[in-house]
């Protein structure tokens, strides 16, 4: 009996236990059958719900943006891409940044040497004399000169050239531009400009080519897009490569690098507009006040300078005659004028360089009521690097 009952217990325990298995495997299949029934309902609403397409694409969307890297091309390009017309665009994209990476290397200064004499002549071969005496240059790099000047100036030059630099350190390349031909192509661009600033020196009023730097960047082509212009009468103590580090502490909204007036000049021309204004800076010397610029050296930064709304707001003369009947300007110096006055509106457009970099050294306002005043514009703290002989001054030895 007792056996009959443990073989009675063990069948009841298989029972249980095929009856637990029984419930556990109907458990498993409706789980699946449940989860396959959810797919099935999702992909139907997914692809056959009329009501739901635009959730269907932004939520295809949504996934593609969550677990797909971001893609910068454009629409246009992911079209083209792989087709001839794709090809063709990447290369002419990859040429034009092999050519502005090849641009980067190439350093462009321009002189104008519109009135060839003796004078001017002996000021070539100083300025010339002392840069190629300090210039270097690395093997990638080239140094572009252009000169502004006619017939006569150019034969000068080439003369020059040929007897004191036949054999550059440096790749060296030498621009001539037609002083007539430029002043006809620079004339219609500032003739409103110089008819408020230049007409009190015949020297500027003459021809516009002294307002020449201010519209360089329609001038020049495309492919430069820094330029520096210097004056002549310059003796260079430093290598001039040097002069471009300057161009680093621009900013997007500068255009211009310019030193300033070593002299109490728009002290003196601003006289009426300081008298209405006893607290203005406008005349005042550096660093505390605005004395005006000089263009003996001047860093053009042509890109900005084409872009800039601001900057080029100021070639409409009606704009400009607002700022020149402000301070009751009348001007004779050119571009540096117009920069001048430019720079009392907006100083951002400017980049103020250390006066080592056009130390000037005329003195002629010294002895004309300034004396008490004078050397807070003349006096230079910073290292001399090119000493600019204006008003024929003689250079120190």
């Amino acid at each position: 009996m007792a056996g009959q009952r443990g073989q009675n217990t063990q069948r009841r325990s298989r029972g249980q236990i095929n009856g637990l298995m029984s419930n556990l495997l109907s458990s498993k299949v409706m789980q699946v059958l449940l989860f396959l029934c959810i797919l099935s309902s999702v992909f139907l609403f997914y692809n056959f719900g009329t009501t739901t397409q635009t959730f269907t694409k932004e939520s295809k969307a949504f996934y593609r943006a969550e677990n797909h890297p971001i893609n910068v091309k454009s629409d246009r390009e992911e079209q083209i891409a792989g087709t001839f017309e794709g090809k063709q665009a990447k290369a002419a994209k990859d040429q034009s940044q092999k050519h502005a990476d090849e641009f980067k290397n190439d350093y462009h200064v321009l002189f104008i040497f519109a009135h060839k004499n003796p004078k001017l002549e002996k000021k070539f071969t100083t300025a010339f004399g002392s840069m190629f005496e300090h210039a270097k240059f690395n093997e990638r790099e080239t140094f572009h000169l252009h000169f502004v000047c006619e017939k006569e100036g150019k034969e000068f030059v080439q003369q020059y050239f040929k007897e004191h630099v036949s054999h550059p350190k440096f790749n060296l390349k030498i621009h001539f531009h037609d002083t007539i031909k430029l002043a006809r192509q620079v004339h219609p661009l500032v003739q409103g400009i110089q008819a408020m600033l230049g007409n009190d020196h015949p020297y500027f009023s003459d021809t516009a080519i002294f307002f020449l730097s201010m519209v360089l960047p329609n001038i020049m082509p495309e492919n430069i897009h820094r330029l520096v212009q210097l004056d002549l009468d310059l003796k260079f103590v430093t290598n001039i490569r040097d002069l471009w580090s300057e161009f680093d502490y621009f900013t997007k909204d500068t255009v211009i690098g310019i030193g300033n007036e070593n002299q109490p000049v728009y002290r003196h021309l601003l006289w009426q507009y300081r008298n209405e204004n006893p607290n203005t800076k406008v005349g005042e010397p550096y660093p505390t006040g605005q004395p005006g610029f000089n263009s003996g050296v001047v860093l053009l930064h042509l890109d900005n300078m084409r872009i800039s709304n601001l900057y080029n707001s100021y070639m409409n003369a009606t704009n400009l005659q607002r700022i020149v009947q402000k301070y009751h300007f009348k001007g004779h110096l050119g571009d540096q004028d117009f920069y001048t006055l430019l720079a009392f509106e907006h100083p951002p457009l400017f980049h103020v360089l250390p006066c080592g970099w056009n130390k000037q050294l005329c003195q002629w306002w010294k002895d004309k009521g300034y004396q008490d005043i004078f050397d807070q514009y003349f006096d230079c703290k910073s290292e001399i690097k090119i000493w600019h002989g204006n008003c024929d001054s003689p250079f120190p030895e």
